[in-house]
């Protein structure tokens, strides 16, 4: 476990805070996230080199793209206590109670032959996993293309955007969530037998900053200007965490259904199934859903 992670660790409290306005941006505010203790712990790098933190938002990924717009955003890290309209993958709505999640979303500003979207995913779910283990006892595994698990449960998601700027620069806003704080009675079905949080899982009490300081320091370690890792690293990074690799999969794209055994993940983060129906077949994560 994370030094900080095991100092920080404590019983903790959710916030009864109303919906609009800015938080103060230093000092613990009830059960709301600590930006101050973010701020210091990490350190003045390039992922949280600005940090916003507002009680309600439609989507923090709204709050990078607004930042986008006024320049000079790259870096910024905004969190919420709470969404009123997040959004995942393909359109589907992320829901979570306030202060029951980590919803944080950041900036890129990427030049020509900088990372991709699709590498700036795979590099968000590993930094996930890595941050959820430095502050847990828990081993979180990814599934494709974009879901953090527990124990076969979904525990947070990655959603990338991007927009094409001036001077062939790319924008993404990179959104992370994960379940905290969630109890049982959180989760109805259908979401009882297929999301969980870490409260749920963990023998641990959960502290939000602490976790959202691990997971800036993460990303930093590969998105930082000074970072140098090739693909492969990344990609590895990727495998060792991958819950598919060898295993059955159904997979829809488009309004056909298809269903085989995963062999591999490729450079352009498609994964590659061998079809019952027989043939190889890579399935790109931009139209593609699982069941």
């Amino acid at each position: 476990m994370d030094a900080w992670c095991r100092a920080s660790a404590g019983p903790h409290r959710r916030t009864a805070a109303g919906d609009v306005a800015f938080l103060p941006a230093t000092g613990p505010d009830g059960g709301v996230l600590d930006v101050g203790a973010i701020r210091r712990h990490v350190g003045g790098a390039r992922i949280g080199r600005r940090i916003e933190h507002v009680l309600s938002t439609s989507s923090t990924n709204d709050l990078v793209w607004h930042a986008v717009d006024g320049g000079d955003a790259d870096g910024l890290a905004v969190f919420a206590e709470q969404q009123t309209a997040g959004r995942g993958r393909l359109g589907r709505i992320w829901e979570s109670p306030r202060g029951a999640s980590l919803l944080c979303s950041v900036a890129l500003i990427e030049r020509e032959g900088g990372r991709r979207g699709g590498e700036i995913g795979m590099i968000a779910a590993v930094c996930g996993c890595r941050a959820v283990a430095a502050c847990t006892e828990l081993v979180p595994t990814i599934k494709w293309p974009n879901d953090l698990l527990v124990r076969g449960r979904k525990v947070g998601g990655v959603l990338v955007e991007s927009r094409r700027l001036a001077d062939d620069r790319t924008a993404y806003a990179l959104g992370i969530g994960i379940n905290c704080l969630q109890q049982p009675a959180h989760l109805p079905p259908p979401l009882a037998g297929r999301a969980t949080s870490l409260e749920i899982e963990s023998r641990r009490a959960i502290d939000r900053t602490a976790l959202a300081a691990a997971l800036l320091r993460e990303l930093n370690q590969w998105l930082h200007p000074a970072a140098d890792w090739a693909y492969a690293s990344l990609r590895s990074a990727w495998l060792e965490r991958a819950d598919a690799l060898g295993h059955r999969v159904r997979l829809r794209q488009g309004d056909r259904w298809y269903s085989g055994t995963v062999l591999d993940l490729d450079p352009a983060a498609a994964l590659i199934v061998q079809l019952d129906e027989g043939g190889i077949r890579a399935f790109n994560a931009a139209d593609t859903t699982t069941s």
